[in-house]
């Protein structure tokens, strides 16, 4: 695994190509689709975080409902986010610059992937959360086909996936439970395949979900 200081680098270099990845008809789709599920399992209000929230662009899908703080730490995408109107702050997860006992919500998305000691991580986090707040973690499925394809680009050099590291539905749910939390919910989205752009509206699965490229799991601090 990478060290947090060089992908921190990486990440400062590609701001623009990930926001125009969203723009593209695949990652419009997408980001449609990761969205909806984010409103599906996050509570109706409260004061949220976004960690690893890049240039803020879940967050701003979210500000009409919601007040949420971005919290990433590459200078250059917390200053895209700030543009965006989001409120940001350059920081790390295993030094949440944030009040104790202060947040009701947390979400990530495709950031345990990157994370360098997610266990570490993700109970120094647990500082910062009231009793009954809510951790919604999404991973890229290791097991589905977009899982797949991302391995592949990353064996073959891409320079953001090849930092990252994949995992499925129980490595992840096992990490939470060690850290100190409890999963309630497991939903996916992204049952299609990686080259084709499905018509309509993203489709839930609160069932069947192990071959879904993008999976969701809400959790809470273990009692």
């Amino acid at each position: 695994m990478y060290s947090i200081n060089k992908i921190i680098e990486i990440f400062n270099r590609v701001v623009e190509d990930y926001d125009k990845w969203y723009q593209q008809p695949m990652g419009r789709y997408v980001y449609k689709a990761e969205l909806k599920a984010l409103k599906y399992l996050l509570p109706k209000n409260g004061v949220g975080i976004d960690y690893g929230g890049g240039t803020g662009i879940f967050s701003k899908g979210l500000l009409d409902e919601k007040y949420i703080i971005c919290i990433d730490p590459s200078i250059n995408m917390v200053k895209k986010a700030v543009g965006r109107g989001v409120d940001s702050i350059l920081g790390v997860m295993s030094l949440p610059p944030i009040r104790k006992k202060s947040i009701d919500f947390v979400f990530m998305i495709t950031v345990l992937e990157f994370l360098v000691d997610p266990l570490n991580d993700l109970m120094a986090l647990k500082n910062v959360l009231k009793k009954d707040s809510v951790i919604i973690v999404m991973i890229i499925n290791r097991e589905s086909s977009w899982g797949k394809l991302y391995m592949d680009l990353a064996e073959n050099g891409e320079p953001v996936l090849s930092m990252a590291r994949f995992y499925n539905v129980s490595e992840t749910v096992e990490i939470l439970e060690k850290a100190g939390y409890s999963c309630e919910k497991i939903i996916g989205v992204l049952d299609n395949p990686p080259t084709i752009i499905p018509e309509g509206e993203p489709r839930i699965f609160e069932k069947n979900y192990e071959e879904c490229g993008a999976i969701f799991i809400k959790a809470k601090l273990s009692e």
